[in-house]
């Protein structure tokens, strides 16, 4: 279970990476002042000015909380498993390696071991 939890840790850290270092490529190349997005994109297509800026925000959180997720599976925080699967869901649509690490992901926190990770015995209930 330990080596699943730090292969996805590992996994979460370099995709939460890899879509940081796209939304500043992104930001870059649309949202300087000398780039692309000097040419009024407003003007010929309304909803992309609109809904650009908050899909690169989208992306970075996602990146930021799956950093997270990753350092915390790493580390064995109970916290970062229910990020994780959280995680998992949106990772199941981008494929083909989101897929990977979002099924890899529902089928490690849901085994009988995983639930106990999510589960840590301070919350458990007793049987007394």
């Amino acid at each position: 279970m330990k080596i699943w939890l730090r292969i996805l840790g590992g996994a979460y850290i370099a995709v939460g990476s890899l879509n940081s270092f796209v939304f500043l490529f992104i930001l870059g190349v649309y949202g300087g002042k000398g780039g692309i997005g000097a040419i009024r994109t407003e003007e010929y297509v309304p909803i992309i000015g609109y809904l650009g800026g908050w899909v690169l925000y989208v992306l970075l959180g996602l990146s930021v909380a799956g950093i997270l997720a990753g350092i915390g599976l790493l580390k064995f925080w109970a916290w970062s498993g229910r990020l994780a699967l959280l995680l998992s869901v949106g990772n199941l649509f981008i494929l083909p390696f989101g897929t990977i690490i979002g099924f890899s992901t529902i089928l490690t926190l849901l085994s009988k071991q995983g639930r106990a990770f999510l589960l840590p015995a301070a919350l458990k209930p007793s049987l007394m």
